[in-house]
């Protein structure tokens, strides 16, 4: 593992980059966990979020309206009831497709059409997965049953959804590298694409460091700040020998 880390001293100090070439693959693997794993953090940590407010409404058994699922639809009382500073939203008038950037706030939503969940891809689903739960009643004995596994099925979830990540993020870093390898040719340099895909994954995970870091903190991503990494690209650049 010293050597792993060596690679990021190098990296940060524009020592030895020639030596980038050496890196094993299971340093790339590494690499490419660790920016899946980053990517993901921010919806992983709000989804464990929604899982936690979820399970509280067991507790909140006075403040949750009446309602019924009739032919798949939420029928009954509007109402927004607060969980650990995030809400929770009961509505007939509101359907997933409503549901916004202005809408952070909204952790669970039981909307018209059906269950809207913050930070789940596609964001909502259908009454007819819970088919047991047609009013207040059966919720509350529902979230109660389920809440032993529910951490489970997250679980598989956040597996599936890195393991997606990691599959672009390898599609993406390798356009990357196989354009700076194609521009390096075009000027005379001796370059090789796996190298400079090795390069970008060391690259990549050190810029996503501060962008993660100030999304999970002020809930911006400063997508911008990759572009702090262009020097050490182009110092890369010139280390490569000119073609004879």
């Amino acid at each position: 593992m010293m050597k792993y880390f060596t690679f990021y001293k190098r990296f940060l100090t524009f020592n030895k980059y020639p030596l980038f070439r050496t890196a094993n693959f299971k340093h790339m693997l590494i690499n490419i966990l660790l920016i899946s794993l980053l990517i993901a953090l921010p919806n992983i940590v709000s989804l464990f979020q929604s899982v936690s407010a979820t399970t509280s409404l067991a507790n909140i058994e006075s403040e949750m309206p009446e309602f019924t699922i009739v032919d798949g639809q939420y029928v009954g009382e509007s109402k927004t009831v607060q969980i650990h500073g995030n809400s929770i939203l009961f509505s007939e008038n509101r359907s997933t497709a409503d549901i916004t950037g202005a809408d952070q706030d909204i952790l669970v939503g039981f909307l018209k059409d059906g269950i809207y969940i913050r930070d789940v891809q596609g964001g909502g689903f259908d009454y007819s997965y819970i088919s047991q739960v047609r009013t207040g009643e059966d919720l509350e004995t529902f979230i109660k049953q389920q809440t032993s596994s529910l951490y489970f099925y997250v679980t598989v979830y956040i597996v599936f959804y890195t393991a997606v990540i990691m599959f672009f993020a390898v599609i993406l870093l390798s356009i990357g590298a196989y354009v700076m390898n194609l521009i390096s040719t075009g000027l005379k340099k001796k370059s090789r694409f796996m190298n400079w895909f090795k390069f970008s994954t060391f690259a990549t995970v050190l810029a996503l460091i501060p962008i993660i870091g100030i999304q999970l903190a002020a809930g911006s991503a400063l997508w911008w700040l990759y572009l702090a990494t262009l020097p050490f690209y182009f110092h890369y650049y010139r280390k490569l020998p000119a073609m004879k």
